[in-house]
């Protein structure tokens, strides 16, 4: 198993290295608390062209919970805590159109130009259209985006995850596309042969969504207790104005008292 040392990621965090002295970009961490945001974070701390600043997460102003993960902000904070980098919590509400979500990081990405950041990182792998729409809001700010994982295998994505001692619970998924289901099951080489061959094996498309508890970025695992495992539908319009219907599944997540 490969891990970083937090030895080293507090080096690659602070370092006064002359060598690097003004010339690191500063980043903020778009953190959703999952694999890829995760792995994303791993190479952002690998790279000595950054200093991390902070990592901020969107939020749901009714529930506090990340919206396609269900993540409690409790749990969002204690993986900032073990990673020992402060968190911005962004609060946005439930719509139907992205206006609100715009406005809200319009104005955080305004304050992260004033506080000097340069650069927004993502765990986007191959959804251009996202991309795009990400670069473009980025753009009204003159801020930049970073993709550590992009356009790579998520096959190979995903074993690099799991290799680097990475661990993760699927939190939230698609109950249309797995029979049985795979909510609340721990995202590792077992999983990936479960996967049915039209699922993207790091749940690319949506299908599934998870929660990062152990790895070599976090100082301590995070001790979570599974829940009850909930059902959510939703209807939603394509480009065609043609109504759809998914059906989620989302297990409740919470923190263990110690």
């Amino acid at each position: 198993m490969i891990t970083l040392p937090w030895a080293l990621v507090q080096m690659v965090l602070h370092s006064d290295n002359p060598n690097n002295s003004g010339i690191k970009k500063k980043v903020s961490i778009s953190w959703s608390g999952g694999k890829d945001a995760s792995l994303m974070l791993w190479h952002i701390l690998s790279n000595d062209q950054f200093e991390i600043v902070e990592l901020h997460t969107l939020l749901n102003k009714e529930t506090n919970r990340v919206g396609l993960h269900g993540i409690h902000k409790d749990l969002i904070q204690a993986q900032a805590n073990s990673i020992g980098l402060p968190i911005k919590f962004i609060y946005t509400e439930a719509s139907s159109d992205n206006t609100n979500y715009e406005n809200v990081m319009n104005s955080y990405y305004s304050e992260c130009k004033k506080a000097g950041i340069s650069h927004i990182a993502f765990g986007d792998i191959f959804l251009e259209d996202l991309k795009s729409y990400r670069d473009d809001i980025l753009s009204k700010s003159d801020l930049t985006g970073v993709y550590p994982l992009w356009k790579q295998r998520t096959i190979d994505l995903a074993h690099q995850f799991i290799n680097h001692g990475f661990r993760t619970v699927i939190c939230a998924s698609d109950s249309n596309k797995f029979q049985p289901s795979i909510t609340g099951l721990e995202f590792n080489n077992q999983l990936l042969t479960m996967l049915p061959k039209n699922v993207d094996p790091c749940g690319e498309n949506g299908e599934f969504h998870s929660f990062c508890f152990e790895g070599p970025i976090f100082k301590n695992p995070i001790p979570i207790i599974l829940g009850e495992i909930e059902p959510h539908h939703y209807e939603y319009s394509n480009d065609e104005g043609e109504i759809l219907k998914s059906n989620f599944e989302f297990i409740d997540l919470h923190l263990r008292e110690n």
